[in-house]
C-alpha cells in the first residue's frame, strides 16, 4: 500500500485544531506542515497546540516556508473567511506546486451555479497543474438533505427549510466576520461597505442548485437580513431569508438564523408542500456547527484526491462519508 496521504493545515483556528485532533486518530494519513501568521502559534509543534505529545511539526508563519521542502497531496485552507476570488489567489502556491486544495468556503462549493467565470479560471489552472480545488463545509449536507427528501415525492408545490445554529462553538472574530455578531450595527454597516464582513450574498446560491435539481425555473431570488441586537446594541443574531420565485410563486424559501442561543439550540427544519406532505425536523448538539465543518472537510479528503483535475462543485459530487478505516482504501 502506498505511503500515507499528507495533508498541509493552512490556518490552525478552531477548525484546524479541530482537524488536527480528527486526522490523529485515522489511519492512512497524517498532518505534514502547519502555517498561521499569528505570533502566538508560528514555532509550535501541533501536537502541544492541540492537548497532545508533540509530532515533529512546527507551525510556519507563511507558505514559502515550506515549498519545495514539503510535499503534500491536499492543503486545507480553514484560516479566516475571506472573498472566493482572493481565496483562490491566496491558494495559487499550492496548485502550482501540484496539491489538491480543500477551502473551507460555502461560497466556493456552487461556483458553476454563482460565479461561472471564476469556476471557469480555477478549472483551467488546476487542470493545468494536474490537481482539485473544491469548497467544503457543513452547508452542502443540508442542500443534499432537502434533495434527499424530495425522492419518494410524486408532486412538489414547495419548499421551506429552516436552518438554525447556535455559533457559540466559532470565535468571536470569525462570527463577526461572517455574520456581523458581536459588532454594533455601525461596526456592521461599515463593515459590509469596506468588505471586512461579509454581505451573505452567497445565501442566494443554494436556490439555483436546488432549482436545476427540481426542475423549477427561477426567475427571482431576493435576500432579507434581519439583525437582531441585545440592550447594548450588540448584535448576537442574524437571519437570512431567501426565497427564490418561479412566475411570481415562492417555490423555494430557506432561512438561516444564526444566533449566540442562550438555549444553545442548533437544528435544520424541512417542510415539503407536495405529495406526500413532509416536515421533518433534525436536532443536533450545539457542537453541529463546527463539528461538521471539521468532518466535512476531512472526509472530503479522500475524495478530492481521485478527482478528475479542475473545479469540483461539491454540491454535485457524492457524499462525504465518513472513513473509519484505512483513508488509502478509499482513493
Amino acid at each position: 500500500m502506498q505511503e500515507d496521504i499528507r495533508v498541509i493545515i493552512f490556518g490552525v483556528g478552531g477548525v484546524g485544531t479541530g482537524i488536527i485532533k480528527n486526522l490523529v486518530k485515522r489511519n492512512g494519513i497524517k498532518v505534514v506542515a502547519a502555517i498561521d501568521p499569528d505570533p502566538n502559534k508560528v514555532g509550535k509543534d501541533i501536537g502541544i497546540l492541540i492537548g497532545s505529545d508533540p509530532m515533529g511539526v512546527a507551525i510556519v508563519k507563511e507558505p514559502k516556508e515550506i515549498i519545495g521542502k514539503v510535499e503534500a497531496d491536499v492543503v486545507l485552507n480553514v484560516g479566516f473567511p475571506c472573498d472566493v476570488k482572493d481565496t483562490f489567489e491566496h491558494m495559487k502556491w499550492a496548485i502550482e506546486n501540484k496539491m489538491n486544495v480543500i477551502v473551507a468556503s460555502a461560497e466556493t462549493s456552487n461556483l458553476w451555479f454563482t460565479d461561472s467565470a471564476l469556476a471557469e479560471e480555477i478549472d483551467h489552472y488546476c487542470k493545468k497543474w494536474g490537481v482539485s480545488y473544491l469548497g467544503a463545509g457543513a452547508t452542502q449536507t443540508e442542500e443534499r438533505f432537502i434533495i434527499a427528501m424530495t425522492e419518494g415525492s410524486t408532486d412538489v408545490e414547495s419548499i421551506e427549510f429552516t436552518h438554525h445554529a447556535d455559533v457559540q462553538a466559532f470565535s468571536d472574530e470569525s462570527n463577526a466576520a461572517e455574520w456581523g455578531i458581536t459588532l454594533t450595527k455601525e461596526q456592521y454597516d461599515k463593515g459590509i461597505a469596506e468588505g471586512t464582513v461579509k454581505s451573505k450574498e452567497d445565501l442566494k446560491s443554494s436556490v439555483p442548485y436546488l432549482a436545476n435539481a427540481l426542475g423549477w425555473e427561477i426567475d427571482d431570488v431576493t435576500l432579507e437580513k434581519v439583525l437582531t441586537e441585545d440592550e447594548n446594541g450588540k448584535i448576537y443574531g442574524f437571519t437570512g431569508i431567501v426565497r427564490g420565485f418561479e412566475k411570481g410563486v415562492c417555490r423555494l424559501q430557506l432561512s438561516y438564523e444564526m444566533f449566540i442561543d442562550p438555549k444553545r439550540e442548533y437544528f435544520d427544519h424541512l417542510v415539503i408542500k407536495g405529495v406526500p406532505m413532509v416536515d421533518s425536523m433534525n436536532n443536533y448538539t450545539p457542537d453541529r456547527g463546527l463539528a461538521a465543518t471539521i468532518g466535512a472537510i476531512s472526509n472530503a479528503i479522500a475524495y478530492i484526491i481521485k478527482s478528475p483535475a479542475g473545479y469540483v462543485n461539491s454540491l454535485t459530487a457524492p457524499a462525504f462519508g465518513i472513513i473509519l478505516d484505512d483513508y488509502r482504501k478509499h482513493i
